[in-house]
């Protein structure tokens, strides 16, 4: 599994607090949330929404980039959103990975 970032944006006027057709979308995938992603093999890590910027950020694990679109997809939430996934890691992965190239530079006294 590997953890990835969902980067989603809407318009104000698709936003679900200001579009009713979208405001029954949310509630639904709230609903669904739990057995699509069970269904999908995909574990939901955190999930933050900054309601007036119209932007959201999803952590979750998964097997593949492809699996967290039909996830996307299928829960509902591509049909109002523009969303961007992107493989993450944290800052200690960046912290070690540095650390082995520092040790492998000096192992080549590069």
């Amino acid at each position: 599994m590997v953890l990835y970032g969902i980067f989603g944006s809407h318009t104000t006027e698709a936003c679900p607090l200001n579009n009713r057709d979208n405001r029954k979308i949310m509630i639904e995938v709230s609903q669904r949330l739990a057995d699509v992603a069970q269904r999908n093999q995909i574990e939901l890590k955190q999930q933050f929404h900054s309601a007036l910027e119209h932007n959201f950020l999803w952590i979750l694990d998964a097997q593949n980039g492809h699996v967290v679109q039909k996830f996307m997809i299928e829960l509902g939430m591509a049909k109002f959103n523009s969303m961007k996934i992107f493989p993450i890691g944290t800052f200690q992965n960046v912290v070690d990975e540095c650390k082995r190239l520092e040790q492998l530079s000096k192992t080549n006294g590069t």
